[in-house]
This record gives C-alpha cells, structure tokens and sequence, in this order.
C-alpha cells in the first residue's frame, strides 16, 4: 500500500489522512503539508491501492475523470478498507514512536472511512470534514471511543439538511463534551479544497482549518493550543 508522508523535524501528534473520491492527489498532500507545518507527521494513504495504484483523478473538474472516480468509490470494499487504514495508524505509530495513538482526518468519502476507522482501531480523536452518508452509519457513531469533530457546509449538495441533522442528532446522542459538530453557511461540498475552484470558500477554510488544529491539540495534550470558543 502506497501513501504520502509529511512531517516536520520533530512532531507533536501523528495523523492518517484519508483522500476524497479522486485519490491521492495534489490537493490532498498539499492539505498533508499544511498539517506538518503546523507540527504533525500526516500519513496520506492509496486508499483505491486494491483496485489500481497510485490515482490521480483531479477534483471533479473533468467530466470523465469525476465519473471514474465516482466508479472506484463504489468498488472500494470499505470494510477491508478500514482494516488497512488501521494498519496505517498501527505503522504511522510506530514509525514516530509516539506513545499516543494517530488522529484521523477524512474528507468526503474519507469522511465516511473515517468513521469506519475509528469504529475498527483505537485512536486518539476523529475528524470528518463533509463526509458522506453518516447519517448510515448512526451504530458504528455510537461505539466509537475516542473524541469525534464533524464539519458540513449548509449548501452541501451531496449531504442534504436532513442528513446533516441526523448526524447532529447521532452526536448529540453520544453526550459528550469532548465531540464537535460545526456548520458553514452556504459553504459547498469540498469547500476546503483549495485546488476545487468552484467550491472552495476561503472563510470557511481558514475557520474549518483553525477549528481542526485546535481539537487536533486537545487530542494530543497540547493545552498551549486555545481551547475556548471559536478561533478567529
């Protein structure tokens, strides 16, 4: 199994970031360099690597790539899936000898297995930005140990407002002070990307990006990071 790694000369927290629909692309290890900048080893593993290696399938602006995408995603075995993204945290682990075990990070379908992952290998916190069809996976919500930080943009066409209220709802279930949940109005499916020109919102990045760094140190113990109310 392939995957990007970035870190910096010492880190102080380890994530596996797991890619959206289009592979490991550009706009993904860009994300992961942005993550060791701000001081953690990040893990992007080939998530399709069963199917085909190393993809690189753009950001939805071609009609064909988008539609190939679209193809693997409903291909990928998300149960196995999961197991070998808990072996990456096992391996992100142990090569950064960290007492701690990694975070995940998932964006769109990553959001989704990033839920699956969580459900299948302990690990020290949870983020999901505009991940898909959660408000299936309600049971697998409620028995995940660890911290959980959720993000969807209100215009979403991919996660409608009923959805996004089931997995408010799912949270607000669990009953604990620990997990997030953050809504962006009017802010698009991948909004966070920043190479998706026609859904990128510079606002709700910067906030969504503030907001991850923040639970990301709590997770980890470092309380020098602000932990009260909204950064600005």
């Amino acid at each position: 199994m392939d995957a990007y790694y970035t870190r910096p000369a010492r880190a102080h927290g380890t994530i596996v970031l797991i890619q959206e629909i289009f592979g490991v692309t550009p706009a993904m290890r860009s994300i992961a360099d942005d993550l060791a900048n701000s001081g953690y080893a990040v893990l992007v593993p080939d998530i399709y690597w069963r199917l085909a290696r190393n993809l690189n399938l753009g950001n939805g602006e071609d009609d064909n790539e988008r539609q190939q995408a679209v193809d693997y995603s409903l291909r990928y075995d998300e149960g196995t899936g999961a197991l070998d993204l808990a072996a990456c945290a096992d391996w992100l682990q142990a090569e950064q000898t960290a007492d701690q075990r990694p975070i995940v990070f998932g964006f769109c379908l990553g959001g989704r297995m990033a839920i699956r992952m969580a459900a299948a290998t302990p690990l020290s916190g949870m983020i999901s930005m505009y991940g898909v069809g959660l408000n299936k996976l309600g049971d697998l919500i409620q028995g995940i140990e660890c911290p959980l930080q959720f993000h969807f943009g209100t215009n979403d066409n991919h996660n409608p407002v009923e959805v996004i209220e089931a997995v408010s709802d799912a949270v607000t279930r669990r009953g604990r002070d620990d997990d997030e949940f953050y809504t962006y109005e009017g802010a698009e499916h991948a909004f966070y990307n920043r190479f998706r020109a026609d859904r990128f919102n510079p606002d709700a990045h910067e906030l969504a990006k503030a907001r991850a760094l923040r639970f990301a140190a709590k997770c980890f113990g470092d309380f020098s990071q602000p932990s009260g109310g909204d950064p600005t």
